[in-house]
């Protein structure tokens, strides 16, 4: 079952011209959906280009979608919002967005999450970037001292090692692949294809907009801490995914098996 709803009171929003589209992917976040709603419409709402948000359920347990609705029909006037229930069963996090991603219709798309950890005030700071001519402009939590503090140790110890092994497979130092915190092209990235269900679709990103031969800048930024809700990121499922990505980017690199 597929759910859309557009909001368009806006005059000055025009659904064929819009330059960003959030996507914001949920599953059971019914405690935290009308908060980062709250907080994304209160940025876009200021700034001279034009964003729409499309918000994805993977089919929630709870009143996640009921919930961003009753939001979007009383505080999202003065927004564009598609709300969006995913059809099929549950993938993962990369599933999720890749969804969302296809369903927008921005120039450029990047992804918010729903427990409002994400320093979304640098948002304008990344979009510039792009007009200024990047593929890919990316947060990095390891460009100023004490940006890391908030992630945990078990984390950082892994992407210690899966840093050395992206310069083992692209060739450069890359601060912060992992985090989906990124502003990309959209359709551009649609056109070389996305195919990762889990978490590993950011590195997939990163990799593929390097690959492409494209621009990349990095903005400094720390990510917040979840109040409310569990974590989707479950640490032992995404080993694969993750290591799928170095070895794709390394193979593609040199010629050996294409990616896209």
């Amino acid at each position: 079952m597929l759910e859309i709803m557009h909001s368009q009171s806006n005059p000055r929003v025009n659904i064929k011209s819009v330059d960003l589209t959030i996507v914001i992917p949920c599953l059971n976040e019914q405690e935290n959906i009308c908060q980062i709603l709250d907080q994304v419409r209160d940025l876009i709402t200021k700034q001279s280009f034009t964003s729409e948000i499309v918000v994805v359920d993977d089919q929630s347990d709870d009143r996640t979608l009921e919930f961003a609705e009753e939001w979007a029909n009383t505080r999202g006037k003065d927004c564009l919002i598609s709300l969006v229930k995913r059809p099929l069963r549950r993938r993962g996090y990369g599933a999720v967005v890749r969804y969302g991603v296809a369903q927008g219709s921005g120039r450029y798309c990047i992804f918010v999450s729903a427990d409002a950890v994400d320093p979304i005030h640098l948002i304008p700071e990344l979009y510039r970037n792009m007009e200024d001519g990047c593929v890919m402009a990316q947060c990095s939590r390891y460009l100023s001292a004490g940006d890391d503090s908030t992630i945990p140790f078990k984390y950082k110890f892994f992407q210690y090692f899966f840093r050395r092994g992206v310069f083992l497979a692209l060739g450069q130092h890359i601060p912060d692949s992992t985090y989906a915190f990124k502003m990309f092209q959209r359709k551009e990235m649609l056109g070389v294809g996305l195919s990762q269900n889990r978490f590993s679709i950011s590195p997939e990103i990163t990799f593929k907009s390097i690959l492409r031969g494209g621009r990349i800048s990095y903005v400094a930024g720390a990510q917040g801490t979840r109040e409310r809700g569990v974590s989707k990121f479950i640490f032992r499922k995404e080993g694969l995914g993750f290591s799928y990505c170095l070895l794709r980017a390394f193979l593609h690199r040199f010629n050996l098996i294409y990616w896209f």
